[in-house]
């Protein structure tokens, strides 16, 4: 069976060795070179042949998600994994944007990093166990606010929206909201245009389909 080569880039030698070290474990997984910076990995990336780059993200010179554009630009065929402390939003964006396949905290036990050179070796992309969630939402709320901007709503009748969801009628609108029954029932009458909805009941029904509300 052919072995996995993986190349790291890490500009902590303590990191690099540690994580050739738990590598050297597993018979499948092959580490064909280090480097501190991108110039290292560039110098010995046509003599290393890696099929995987464990590449962290903060480093001196060009970040982690730099390195991944331009190996996505000019060796696509390389696959790249994120091997960082930092779970933030930004930078885990940024690196999935530039087109990296996996995305990893160094708290991964072994077996977890091992798995996770394996998958993406066979073409899966994937993230840290404690990154889903917060990927997960972070797409739920660019759904969201695809959706408030695609039907032009705004917060008050979100608000509004829920209430018709359970049933309110206008006049408990009103009491809830601190306007008039007139004016929640043209709210009301206004939602559903913007909508395209031609009853209150199919109003709340796409709203939650949607995960509006």
């Amino acid at each position: 069976m052919k072995s996995i080569r993986v190349f790291i880039v890490d500009d902590h030698p303590v990191v690099r060795q540690g994580v050739a070290n738990v590598l050297a474990y597993y018979s499948d997984i092959e580490v064909v070179g280090e480097a501190e910076n991108a110039a290292g990995l560039f110098a010995r990336i046509e003599q290393a042949k890696p099929d995987i780059i464990l590449l962290d993200i903060r480093m001196p010179g060009p970040s982690g998600i730099e390195i991944t554009r331009r190996l996505k630009r000019d060796r696509p065929e390389i696959k790249v994994i994120i091997l960082t402390t930092y779970d933030d939003d930004e930078y885990l964006v940024g690196a999935l944007q530039a087109g990296a396949e996996g995305y990893l905290l160094k708290s991964a036990s072994p077996a977890v990093l091992a798995s996770a050179i394996r998958r993406v070796g066979m073409g899966e992309r994937l993230l840290s166990p404690s990154l889903v969630d917060k990927v997960m939402r972070e797409f739920q709320e660019m759904a969201q606010d695809k959706t408030l901007s695609e039907f032009n709503l705004n917060e008050e009748d979100l608000d509004i929206l829920s209430l018709i969801a359970d049933g309110a009628t206008n006049r408990e609108i009103a009491a809830e909201l601190f306007i008039s029954t007139v004016t929640a029932k043209r709210r009301v009458q206004e939602i559903l245009e913007k909508m395209g909805a031609s009853n209150r009941t199919q109003a709340a029904a796409e709203a939650a389909r949607r995960g509006i509300i």
